[in-house]
């Protein structure tokens, strides 16, 4: 094993040791964190109505208030008993609504208001607001109102301790959340870190980055439905653009992850699926932050959308799977397969707690407040171990069994004079691309003065001109997919993509150090005719035929040349 997987290796043990520093440090606090004082919830005892209308429970668990719209409000009125408490407070929930809480017709508290008045979304928040020392006997009443259609439906549970205390009693119910949204943010942050490596160094390889940003995303939604963020920022709006951002941008990371497993048509079709969705996401970013919309309003087409990408992607997924199971000569238990998997049951999961979220909010009593996204949670940790594994996989068989692979094949596909590819390799190569059709230029070269080398200095320079003309080659064309030899004195050069861009350039490049090369040689100098063709002046997609039309350009050239010595010749005369 070479140096940089030990490298590798130590980086990803340096990663789960900071994982599992986190989680000992958050169970500690489970341990050594206990509330002071006693934490109260006031559930019942409650004169509840809605929009006038009065509640014949008393109890907030069991009111069906249904879905408020905007305008509507609910009233919530109760007395105070005798709290052994130095500083009562109150914590309440609200998801885009207005509160006003009043003592005695005493206003204490308020939320919200100006959000609505400059029509922005009123954020979801933790509110707290103390009640003081003289509060004992006072009529406590909470005007909650919904800011939007479907704003929300029922209300949260109202809990009454040191403000301290209610805090750290509401992160330790919710430590588990915190564990794994910590978790997939870190891991995914270092992921992001260590992307670099793979970029510059594995043929711009972006799994990794892409892997770190799908895992930062999911921890990020997670923490934002919580209102962690909010939380430990005192900052609603910074929640609700971070719940928002991450929850629309989990699909076009995963995009982006399959657009960098992709080769060929199905690189392009993850590509401009993962474009479509960054141009949508930006231009609701902008007309949400500079225009006077609200990000809510473009949720149904961002989830419409997300909802066929999830179609596009299972309909592929699922014939890559028929086909594995048809040619035993693949891998089962291949990367791409482990992430494939993980994805089907994260999406699983995920409907799940869709469905669960559209029943608490529309049909159970309990309300949208009683929501939460336990089997997402799960199915983020699933998708991302599943990521994790692939890519373990990806090094395992892309790093090792191919390298090996390889170079048991170069024996084959070498020229044993230039250590170019030889012909054979060079015929693999188009037919590659005749099945991918994509973009790609192929030059043909022809090394000039080769039999005259040979006749006049013998074949031992002859072979010199070889390898040193190849030498050449492999220097200008360091970025090439293909440099190889077709044999004798004919040379070919592959290039795809973006390398196909500027090839007029880069053959001024190869003469200039041809040129560079002939200064320092005193034997013999170096020459060569050249032709080039692009792959779609050929409309059947043939590599073979795109060579050959390359080829008849570079004999051609070859023709002129002659035909120049021979006026030289005559002029001479």
């Amino acid at each position: 094993m070479k140096f940089w997987d030990y490298h590798r290796y130590d980086k990803l043990a340096a990663i789960l040791l900071l994982i599992i520093s986190v989680i000992a440090i958050f169970f500690a606090t489970e341990i050594f964190f206990e509330p002071t004082y006693e934490i109260y919830s006031l559930n019942d005892g409650w004169e509840i109505s809605v929009n006038g209308v009065s509640k014949d429970t008393d109890s907030l668990l069991d009111a069906n208030f249904g879905v408020m719209n905007n305008g509507d409000i609910i009233i919530l009125k109760r007395t105070l008993p005798e709290f052994k408490l130095e500083n009562p407070c109150i914590m309440m929930y609200t998801i885009h609504s207005l509160i006003d809480v009043y003592l005695d017709d005493e206003l204490i508290y308020s939320f919200g208001h100006d959000y609505y008045e400059r029509e922005r979304t009123v954020p979801k928040r933790y509110n707290y607001f103390a009640l003081g020392q003289d509060y004992l006997g006072k009529e406590l009443r909470i005007a909650i109102s919904g800011t939007r259609y479907h704003s929300f439906s029922g209300t949260s549970v109202v809990t009454v301790g040191e403000r301290r205390d209610i805090l750290t009693y509401h992160l330790r119910r919710m430590l588990s959340n915190i564990i794994i949204g910590d978790f997939l943010m870190i891991l995914g942050l270092a992921l992001m870190v260590l992307s670099p490596y793979m970029v510059l160094y594995h043929n711009n390889d972006l799994r990794l980055l892409f892997s770190g940003l799908i895992s930062l995303l999911l921890g990020l939604y997670i923490y934002s439905f919580y209102g962690l963020i909010d939380l430990l920022c005192n900052n609603p709006v910074l929640n609700t653009i971070c719940e928002y951002t991450s929850m629309y941008n989990i699909p076009t990371a995963i995009l982006g992850y399959f657009m960098s497993i992709s080769s060929g048509r199905l690189k392009k079709i993850f590509g401009g699926l993962f474009s479509a969705n960054m141009l949508v996401f930006l231009s609701v970013f902008f007309f949400t932050v500079i225009g006077n919309s609200r990000i809510f309003e473009f949720s149904s087409f961002l989830q419409g959308l997300a909802f066929v990408e999830a179609v596009i992607c299972s309909v592929i997924i699922t014939k890559a799977a028929v086909k594995a199971f048809k040619e035993p000569d693949l891998h089962l238990i291949s990367s791409d397969n482990v992430f494939s998997a993980g994805l089907i049951l994260f999406m699983i999961l995920s409907v799940v707690d869709i469905f669960r979220y559209n029943y608490s909010k529309y049909i159970s009593h309990l309300g949208e407040s009683s929501t939460t996204i336990s089997f997402f949670t799960a199915g983020a940790v699933l998708l991302v171990c599943s990521l994790l594994i692939s890519y373990l996989l990806y090094i395992i068989y892309n790093s090792n069994l191919q390298s090996m692979q390889s170079r048991i094949s170069s024996l084959a596909f070498t020229d044993p004079l230039t250590g170019l590819a030889n012909r054979a390799r060079c015929e693999q190569v188009m037919d590659l691309l005749s099945q991918e059709r994509s973009q790609y230029t192929i030059i043909s070269l022809d090394l000039n003065k080769l039999k005259q080398v040979n006749d006049t200095l013998g074949h031992h320079e002859g072979d010199r001109l070889l390898s040193g003309f190849a030498t050449i080659l492999s220097d200008c064309f360091l970025d090439a997919n293909l440099v190889g030899r077709m044999g004798g004195d004919e040379f070919i050069v592959i290039l795809t993509e973006e390398r196909t861009l500027n090839t007029t350039r880069r053959i001024h490049e190869l003469y200039s150090m041809i040129n560079d090369w002939n200064h320092k040689e005193q034997v013999f100098q170096y020459s060569a005719s050249y032709g080039y063709a692009y792959s779609y002046e050929v409309p059947s997609g043939s590599a073979q035929e795109v060579y050959m039309l390359a080829d008849s350009r570079m004999y051609e050239m070859k023709r002129e040349h002659q035909m120049d010595k021979r006026k030289e010749v005559i002029k001479n005369a």
